[in-house]
């Protein structure tokens, strides 16, 4: 089973400082869109402030309990995949599976994307990414393996990271 991740904690800030990100309303609605399109049935969230994990599941009832979950059914379906959690060790704790990393820096010892797809159908796997400006090299450093930068045409290299969910999952079906 592939599960896929989105880490605001602990991650770098343009100066390469460790930081917590904000969570975004747009991320939760368009990664969540992203995920059940591709099939992909748990969609987490992590952030270890209370604060923000609260903003997320207020953000989230409205959709899944409240007026929103009348007015459009198709976005409480896309929310339902979503869980919120305080820490990587959390995911690994409920999925027990690999944890493959992202990148926009390409690092020694990548994997294809043909090689993520091939570990994703073989094993239980959950894919992070990174906001901000990217996931903390000391927790990079901890995971199973990492796949290799989507790369586009030129050098600009800085997508957003719901493009670079739909994507990576693009890639991976």
């Amino acid at each position: 089973m592939l599960s896929v991740a989105l880490l605001h904690w602990p991650c770098l800030d343009r100066n390469g400082k460790e930081v917590a990100s904000a969570v975004t309303n747009l991320d939760l609605h368009d990664c969540a869109r992203v995920c059940l399109t591709y099939g992909i049935d748990t969609l987490y969230i992590v952030h270890p402030n209370r604060g923000q994990l609260d903003f997320a599941q207020r953000i989230m009832d409205h959709w899944l309990r409240g007026f929103g979950a009348e007015y459009n059914p198709f976005r409480k379906r896309a929310l339902e995949t979503i869980r919120l959690v305080d820490s990587i060790d959390e995911i690994k704790r409920q999925t027990g599976g690999l944890m493959v990393g992202t990148s926009a820096r390409k690092m020694p010892g990548c994997i294809s994307w043909a090689e993520a797809r091939s570990l994703s159908r073989t094993a239980d796997m959950c894919l992070l990414f990174g906001t901000g400006w990217g996931i903390s090299q000391r927790v990079i450093e901890t995971f199973d393996a990492v796949v290799e930068p989507i790369a586009g045409r030129g050098d600009f290299n800085h997508l957003s990271v719901r493009s670079a969910v739909a994507i990576a999952l693009d890639r991976l079906a």
